[in-house]
């Protein structure tokens, strides 16, 4: 039996007894994908000395650059501790600048220095041949309803729709 919420549901002595199967679970299926997306990205760029964890960073950064630091911690969905240390690492690796707003001494800027700038044209290709590696198997028409079937789950999951 297909139901809409992914359990499969058997009769046993005139009662429903529900399961929930690992892999009918979407959540599941969507967290080995991300699992192994993340590692393979990760191994592909590690040889430019950047975490994953920055990549993110910097895949904001390079769309919209002198952001405060809270400004950039939403973006990547991070706490602003969290952030807070992995740019103080950034800045040391000479990858952005931080500084304090002149008219609120409470935000900090973030902006890009040369060196995290020209690593877009590095890791940006990287990050196109992971994500597109596995997709190959699909048809143009398979990557298009996959595509609006993750954006329909996506908004379903943050209350969009």
């Amino acid at each position: 039996m297909v139901t809409t919420n992914m359990s499969e549901t058997h009769d046993t002595d005139s009662a429903y007894q529900s399961t929930f199967l690992t892999d009918h679970s979407i959540a599941y299926l969507a967290r080995e994908i991300t699992r192994i997306y993340t590692r393979n990205l990760q191994d592909a760029i590690a040889e430019h000395g950047i975490l994953i964890g920055q990549y993110h960073f910097l895949r904001v950064l390079w769309e919209k650059d002198e952001i405060t630091q809270r400004e950039l911690a939403n973006a990547v969905g991070m706490k602003e501790s969290t952030t807070f240390t992995a740019l103080a690492g950034m800045e040391k690796q000479g990858l952005l600048t931080r500084r304090r707003d002149s008219d609120d001494r409470r935000k900090m800027t973030v902006k890009l220095t040369d060196k995290g700038r020209g690593l877009k044209s590095k890791l940006i290709p990287i990050a196109k041949t992971v994500n597109d590696r596995p997709l190959t198997a699909f048809t143009p028409e398979q990557l298009s309803n996959l595509k609006v079937g993750l954006e329909t789950l996506r908004d379903n999951l943050a209350g969009e729709n």
